[in-house]
């Protein structure tokens, strides 16, 4: 079951999965909380209710009980049409499941509800698995570029959604 997480104890559910999803990719590309401060493995419970007053919706995937994943929603300030996936995690035990690919058509289907026409994504242009992952999806690079306050470049991707069906599996 996959739905919108807005109490306390849901949202800090979230940050902890977030840190222990993220934590891993910190490690892997020797991310600190100085050099990467807005990195996911570092957020909080402030920093996340900072974002849901700005425009983010917070969904959350449950497995009985038990969050299994998370995926962010925030429509583009700038054109009706596009929306930002942020905060796509799944907790590293139940990886390679397909719960990430559950999570990921879900936000197409919101994003498509609200008259959006295109999804958005930044992540590490130097995480290749997860690119390709991306691209496996149907997004594709539209932009790379250094962000001041990042020790590495941003890689931008995105997918039309206003074209038949997303490619998954």
């Amino acid at each position: 079951m996959i739905k919108e997480l807005r109490s306390e104890e849901e949202l800090i559910k979230c940050v902890d999965l977030l840190r222990a999803a993220f934590e891993t990719v910190a490690r892997d590309f020797a991310l600190t909380e100085e050099s990467a401060p807005t990195n996911a493995a570092f957020t909080t419970l402030e920093n996340m209710k900072r974002h849901l007053e700005k425009r983010m919706t917070l969904y959350g995937m449950f497995s009985g009980a038990s969050l299994v994943g998370c995926v962010a929603i925030k429509k583009s300030k700038g054109s009706e049409s596009v929306f930002y996936i942020e905060r796509l995690a799944v907790a590293p035990e139940k990886r390679h499941r397909g719960h990430g690919e559950q999570l990921l058509s879900f936000a197409f289907e919101q994003i498509r509800k609200d008259g959006g026409r295109t999804a958005s994504i930044g992540l590490m242009d130097n995480n290749e698995r997860l690119k390709k992952w991306y691209r496996s999806k149907g997004f594709v690079q539209h932009d790379c570029r250094d962000i001041e306050h990042l020790p590495f470049k941003v890689c931008f991707m995105s997918i039309d959604l206003g074209e038949g069906m997303v490619r998954t599996g």
